[in-house]
């Protein structure tokens, strides 16, 4: 019981330091809703297989569902393979430029202003897309003083993006930025000064209205993400505190084991009615690096993630 207390009082004190961090979010940082439907059907006492749902409520919100299945090879391993359809929304990936722009600084003469849009299915398809995602796992996992339960899963996920294309509307508006001076003669002035008045003037020169149609190439990733997990497990006791923490590294050919995030979490999950578990937890996600048209950039990003989790198994 003491060491339930214990580690329920770490995932305790791991959440307010996440909340701390939720609150002095900074610029880069990002905070959303992850939730998860889950049911799993035991075929046989070592071979299962499940269905999932989840959707995540954040600024790159995502739709996914799922079908998996493992197998126990013994107590300390086990095996699985899975299928996810992902429908993603990316709006930092495909930004809207509705901004005006200075397109010749510094130049009073002459400037141009005016904005993209992608509208109605277009816009849709652009900004959000499908992909395909397979995955092969295996978990290892041992236990300690008969409560402590250590894992170690290596995950190899390989996921593919169809080609797509998108019309986008360009409206410009050129203008030519013309000085006029007009000369007055003050006469009641005995030196009959001269007044210069600027009669400045801005006018149109050139509206124009384009369609383009861009096409977005297909793109395959292959990730390996390790994640080591410590859980309290313990017979007859519902509740579970665990904590988490996984790496995501590239594998594509190049990429050397490029190592694109962090994803760390802490949270708690619940057992009632023998069938029924909820989970609860905060997870932190730091981003790396990402490759952008084939090229490594670093990036500074956090993601605070509240998760939400259900899952029914017979």
């Amino acid at each position: 019981m003491k060491r339930l207390i214990l580690i329920v009082l770490l995932a305790g004190y791991s959440m307010f330091n996440a909340q701390c961090s939720m609150a002095l979010a900074q610029e880069n940082d990002e905070v959303g809703i992850w939730s998860e439907l889950g049911i799993e059907k035991a075929i046989t006492k070592n071979w299962d297989v499940g269905l999932d749902l989840e959707y995540r409520a954040q600024n790159r919100s995502r739709l996914s569902t799922g079908i998996s299945t493992g197998y126990k090879l013994n107590k300390y391993l086990k095996f699985g393979i899975g299928y996810n359809y992902l429908h993603t929304f990316r709006p930092d990936k495909y930004k809207e430029k509705s901004e005006y722009k200075d397109k010749s600084e510094g130049d009073s003469d002459n400037y141009t202003i005016g904005y993209n849009q992608t509208t109605g299915y277009n816009r849709t398809f652009a900004y959000s897309y499908p992909r395909h995602r397979f995955s092969v796992d295996a978990i290892g996992s041992i236990k300690f003083w008969g409560w402590l339960k250590v894992s170690l899963r290596e995950r190899y996920q390989l996921t593919f993006c169809r080609a797509r294309t998108a019309t986008t509307y360009k409206y410009r508006e050129k203008y030519r930025y013309r000085e006029n001076y007009e000369k007055k003669v003050d006469f009641d002035d005995d030196w009959n000064e001269i007044t210069w008045y600027d009669m400045n003037k801005t006018e149109t020169t050139e509206i124009t209205e384009t369609m383009e149609t861009e096409v977005k190439p297909s793109s395959t990733d292959q990730v390996l993400r390790s994640r080591l997990k410590l859980e309290f497990d313990k017979k007859r006791n519902p509740f579970s505190p665990f904590i988490s923490a996984e790496l995501h590294n590239s594998v594509k050919p190049g990429d050397k084991m490029l190592l694109q995030k962090i994803r760390t979490a802490a949270g708690l999950s619940y057992k009632f009615r023998k069938h029924h578990e909820v989970t609860f937890a905060y997870l932190l996600t730091f981003d790396i690096h990402d490759i952008e048209e084939d090229v490594v950039v670093s990036v500074h990003n956090r993601m605070h993630a509240i998760n939400f989790g259900y899952n029914y198994s017979f």
